[in-house]
């Protein structure tokens, strides 16, 4: 019975760990102490995580920061939020995927 015991706490405990490491290595960065850092933690999580912009996590992670930020935005002109949020994107990596224009086809017409 103690045998049986010991397994069983040793099991609870690696899942209770592997699942702490888990948790910790899914989560997202800082919101950071303003919207300009906020921004810039996040674009640079999306470049480590993502295969390169353009992909929605750097919309989402744009709009994630304004909303954790709502209240430093009312504060700050529109152009001025335009303008870090493009800078932010500045330095996010481009992805190598090429895109290629489909093949015209022939129309085909009943004879």
């Amino acid at each position: 019975m103690i045998f049986n015991n010991a397994y069983g706490i040793a099991i609870v405990v690696s899942a209770g760990i592997f699942l702490g490491a888990t948790v910790a290595s899914k989560a997202g960065p800082s919101d950071g102490s303003n919207l300009g850092e906020c921004y810039n933690n996040w674009i640079a999580w999306c470049n480590d995580h993502t295969s390169g912009y353009p992909n929605s996590c750097y919309g989402e992670s744009l709009d994630h920061c304004d909303g954790v930020h709502k209240a430093s935005i009312a504060q700050i002109p529109g152009g001025q939020i335009k303008s870090m949020k493009s800078t932010a994107l500045r330095k996010a990596k481009r992805s190598n995927v090429r895109l290629v224009a489909p093949k015209v086809q022939p129309v085909r017409r009943a004879n």
